[in-house]
């Protein structure tokens, strides 16, 4: 006896989509509609986009248009964030990624680094921290490789 199961179909009105060229063609991945959505101009500390206070359960959902080639960053689409924790508490940020390698990095208010979970390949990236919630902290997203339209979601756990 063969058993049939039913097929799901989950559609996401208004949702960032693209098409996943490499495995099945016509195959369309969305990710659910976040908090906030990556706005522009966005591409430095200086004209970084405010989040304001973040807690748990916190997703921004974006669009990296173009990436990094030949080594370089001169072509990638960079995405600046300015926020402050909700709590001095622990919390992860995971970026997920889909089409592309999609980096991810923590900066302290004056733009030095703080950590930068930057790994080769298109796994997703995870930074556990705590930060002083009365200050404000800066994030970057950037693509380092990848189709153009991959896109990224960034949860705070």
């Amino acid at each position: 006896m063969v058993r049939l199961l039913p097929l799901i179909l989950v559609l996401c009105v208004g949702c960032p989509m693209g098409d996943d060229d490499d495995s099945a063609p016509g195959v369309v991945y969305e990710y659910p509609q976040g908090d906030a959505a990556d706005t522009e101009p966005n591409d430095s500390a200086a004209t970084a986009q405010a989040l304001g206070v973040l807690g748990s359960g916190y997703r921004l959902t974006g669009l990296a248009t173009a990436c990094g080639e030949n080594g370089t960053w001169d072509s990638a689409d960079v995405d600046w964030f300015s926020f402050s924790p909700a709590s001095a508490d622990p919390f992860t940020l995971r970026l997920e990624m889909w089409g592309g390698d999609l980096d991810l990095a923590v900066f302290d208010s004056a733009g030095d680094l703080l950590v930068d979970g930057a790994e080769s390949g298109v796994a997703d990236e995870e930074l556990s921290l705590a930060l002083d919630p009365m200050a404000t902290w800066l994030m970057r997203v950037r693509c380092w490789q990848g189709n153009p339209s991959s896109l990224w979601r960034l949860r705070l756990q």
